[in-house]
């Protein structure tokens, strides 16, 4: 299904794929007066291999066509070109947008930018970034790294779904209108039949990422690889599986792959209809032994059990007509009842114990969670739960459950750390800053600012545009685009750098000292009233920003109070 070692492979006259070298393929197209680039990668390094590869292998003609399948790979190609004005990139109309969105959070995509510091730590998590090489706790699937630098170049062109142009002499046409996990550049060059694509995975259609994101919606992934199937390709590139080649294979894959998410989808749906909640659809949808004929539907990434939640809450809410669930006790409460109950402390770790031996690995991992609950420092506890994940890791055929299982078992027992959150960088702060005041309000603590009612402006130097603000009103914080239109007065007007906010937003300086260095300026209001306004706001404390510790003890939350 996927390239398990370096591969660079000729599919067709003047097409091939390079393969292995990345969580991506890289398609290379050569025409008369250049080449033609389809996804260049998740950083500036893996671009610059790609590169390489391509001047080792294909061809030394230069790169004068880029095209992003969608915002995930399109960060490598800066590297492929000397003058990024001397090409074309081409990417779906929503791309560049897509693209910032995901640098501001942090590198994940997320429904709201202010989480998606949390995406991007557990995304760390689901690519493997916490699991050794080798040995049984191994990776299955490839590593994303956070962090590296980027190289993305923003479409210059961003055409329309059915859209065709001459692109080096080579009539192609662009097809936007349907999304995967992103929207998606989908591109038919009729005269080869080939369709270039980011709908047909290399596993199981991931409806659901355990990362967290923007819901996916089934019946446009499906109706995505209708679209193509009708246009009857000899060959199917695509951005992370093998390519398929020839007509018949290419109808086959595509319309069993497709029926399965047709399946998970409607079984879902048919299960709320008759009265089932989440919990039960999940263990209810069968699958028939033929979707299995489909390589490509192997639960190899992400499994198929995680995705029915996922459906059932974007179509009628968390809500599964279970009224008991209406006014649940908190957790923790809920583990000391429950262990009290059970018998106390050591009958709940005998039984999970038992439960391990009879290889329940669930069951063994739900009855340790509640003594869990009540002392993460617990050394019995903390191994036995290890062992539990690790048993249920060892077994499941996705790679995204086990990198998560086993990730979790591995800090259990010291071996890494997991990062709750993974904050943007300075560079992304600074280069946006009026966004991340935006952001910053999502920090305020209620019960700190319950009776504050005061307006704060950031005039930013260096930066075109009016200064931003905040109006600190009594427990929120409302972002202002124009405070001289709001209503309230100014209280406190800062003139700053952008690089001063973003040392101020990841809490390496406080206010009184930015003040007192000089690196901000207070042209209005007094200063020991604006640090107690902005006590009111959590800090970013990154030596305490991991999972494991006490989950209920601030001190262990990535986002602390002052």
């Amino acid at each position: 299904m996927a390239y398990t070692a370096p591969a660079v492979e000729e599919v067709a006259d003047g097409v091939w794929c390079i393969g292995g070298y990345s969580v991506a393929n890289c398609t290379v197209i050569e025409a008369e007066d250049g080449l033609i680039v389809f996804d260049t990668g998740d950083n500036e390094e893996e671009g610059a291999h790609f590169l390489e590869i391509i001047r080792e292998s294909i061809s030394d003609k230069p790169v004068k066509v880029i095209m992003h399948s969608h915002s995930h790979y399109a960060l490598g190609a800066g590297a492929m070109v000397d003058d990024p004005s001397d090409v074309m990139v081409i990417g779906h109309p929503s791309v560049n947008e897509t693209v910032q969105s995901n640098i501001r959070g942090g590198g994940a995509p997320s429904v709201y930018g202010e989480i998606g510091p949390i995406l991007t730590a557990r995304a760390v998590v689901q690519m493997n970034n916490l699991m050794p090489e080798e040995g049984p706790d191994a990776r299955l699937g490839g590593v994303i790294p956070f962090g590296k630098p980027l190289a993305h170049l923003p479409a210059t062109v961003t055409p329309e779904h059915g859209e065709t142009m001459d692109v080096l002499d080579m009539e192609m046409q662009f097809l936007t209108k349907f999304i995967s996990d992103d929207d998606n550049l989908t591109v038919w060059i009729p005269e080869k039949g080939i369709v270039l694509n980011n709908f047909f995975w290399p596993g199981t259609v991931n409806l659901y990422t355990l990362r967290g994101g923007v819901y996916r919606e089934p019946t446009s992934w499906r109706d995505g690889l209708a679209m193509m199937r009708d246009l009857r390709p000899e060959i199917l590139l695509n951005t992370h599986a093998r390519p398929v080649v020839g007509g018949e294979e290419c109808l086959r894959r595509l319309n069993g792959y497709m029926d399965q998410i047709t399946l998970t989808f409607d079984q879902t749906l048919r299960g709320i209809l008759g009265g089932l909640g989440p919990d039960e659809i999940r263990h209810e949808i069968f699958y028939p032994p033929h979707l299995a004929e489909v390589p490509e539907n192997a639960q190899t990434y992400g499994e198929s059990i995680h995705f029915p939640a996922a459906i059932y809450q974007y179509a009628i809410g968390w809500f599964d007509n279970d009224v008991t669930k209406l006014f649940s006790i908190h957790p923790k409460d809920q583990a000391e009842r429950l262990v009290a109950l059970i018998g106390g402390r050591d009958a709940v770790v005998a039984a999970a114990a038992d439960a391990l031996e009879r290889n329940e690995y669930a069951w063994a991992a739900q009855l340790i969670q509640y003594v869990y609950l009540l002392d993460p420092q617990d050394a019995e506890v903390r191994q036995l739960k290890a062992d539990a994940l690790r048993a249920m890791g060892h077994l499941t055929t996705g790679s995204i459950p086990r990198a998560f299982l086993l990730s979790e078992a591995r800090a259990l027992e010291g071996k890494v750390d997991i990062p709750r959150l993974i904050p943007p960088t300075p560079e992304t702060i600074a280069a946006s800053p009026e966004v991340f005041v935006n952001f910053f309000r999502v920090r305020i603590d209620p019960r700190l600012s319950a009776d504050t009612d005061r307006v704060l402006t950031f005039n930013f130097t260096g930066i075109s545009g009016g200064p931003v603000g905040l109006h600190v009103r009594r427990g929120v914080a409302e972002y202002l685009t124009t405070p001289s239109e709001h209503y309230r007065p100014v209280d406190f007007a800062l003139t700053l750098s952008p690089e001063t906010w973003a040392e101020l937003y990841l809490s390496s300086v406080s206010m009184a000292d930015a003040i007192a260095s000089g690196a901000v300026t207070l042209d209005t209001g007094s200063v020991a009233e604006l640090t107690k306004v902005f006590a009111a706001f959590d800090i970013f404390d990154p030596a305490r920003n991991i999972t494991m510790p006490l989950p209920d003890d601030l001190s262990h939350r990535g986002f602390v109070p002052l």
